[in-house]
């Protein structure tokens, strides 16, 4: 079992690597967004002619929001090595072990309170209460983080029946749209946090984490080219592909290179000059 100081470290290095991660998002790269989805902002209509009113309320593609909840998730489920509290639980031990001043420990417990307010089991009000009453039943009301999970766990992350059933009668765009201020609420703190973890790194106080920091956490690339060897082999007449050999051992008769079985279909060099390969040296 590893000590308490390999495990708070092992939790900071995982989180690195998903805040690294969440940072990359493409909803995290407008901080004045982030801002608004934040603290959502909702624009009432009233047609005083007719008495009309509505209430409109900006919101991103939910696709974007999905991935960004995806990303989020493992911050919030307690057995990830990710779970916020445990991350959070690191930085106060590796603080008072460096002696941080009581200032700076009480700022560390106050960003731990942030992140316990996100409460995926909580039914409190986050902004608002949504209410519906179908003709000859009764009132159905839930709270906005309870529609957020629902969403999150119901329709997202998870195929939960039973959260997803919560909050059904209210719709989709409903629990999409509550969901929005808790997701980029997760973002933001990890994206806070990992600022914080850099800085308490830089000032010494945290231990070496390796190469959390330089290791690339997502594939951004429209094509990847590996330099490798191919090596082809035919069917046999049960039309399996022979079983490739280990890297200790000879190819055999079967597998041969690329270049070698396909030498007469490859361009030649008066094909390639006329355009049909380009080869470069």
């Amino acid at each position: 079992m590893a000590d308490t100081g390999e495990r708070h470290t092992n939790a900071l290095k995982s989180f690195v690597l998903r805040a690294r991660r969440i940072k990359a998002h493409s909803l995290a790269q407008d901080t004045k967004l982030l801002t608004e989805l934040q603290n959502p902002q909702m624009t009432v209509h009233y047609v005083a002619e007719t008495g009309e009113m509505k209430v409109t309320m900006a919101v991103p593609p939910e696709e974007q929001l999905e991935s960004a909840a995806a990303r989020v998730r493992p911050l919030i489920l307690n057995g990830e090595d990710t779970y916020h509290a445990k991350v959070m639980n690191a930085l106060l031990y590796f603080a008072q072990q460096a002696g941080v001043s009581k200032n700076g420990l009480e700022s560390l417990r106050e960003l731990k309170r942030q992140w316990g307010a996100v409460n995926p089991k909580g039914k409190s009000l986050g902004f608002y209460e949504v209410r519906v009453q179908k003709p000859g039943e009764a009132e159905t009301r839930i709270s906005d983080n309870a529609l957020a999970f629902s969403w999150i766990y119901g329709d997202v992350v998870h195929a939960d029946s039973a959260r997803r059933d919560e909050g059904q009668v209210f719709g989709v765009d409903e629990r999409f749209r509550a969901a929005i201020p808790v997701v980029v609420r997760l973002m933001v703190l990890a994206m806070v946090t990992l600022t914080l973890i850099e800085r308490l790194k830089s000032d010494g106080i945290l231990p070496d984490l390796g190469e959390v920091f330089k290791e690339e956490v997502v594939a951004g690339k429209s094509e990847i080219a590996l330099k490798t060897e191919v090596y082809v082999a035919e069917y046999d007449e049960n039309g399996e592909v022979p079983e490739p050999p280990g890297f200790d051992e000879e190819l055999g008769d079967r597998w041969k290179p690329f270049a070698e079985a396909f030498k007469d279909r490859l361009p030649t060099a008066a094909t390639a000059d006329s355009g049909g390969v380009e080869d470069r040296e």
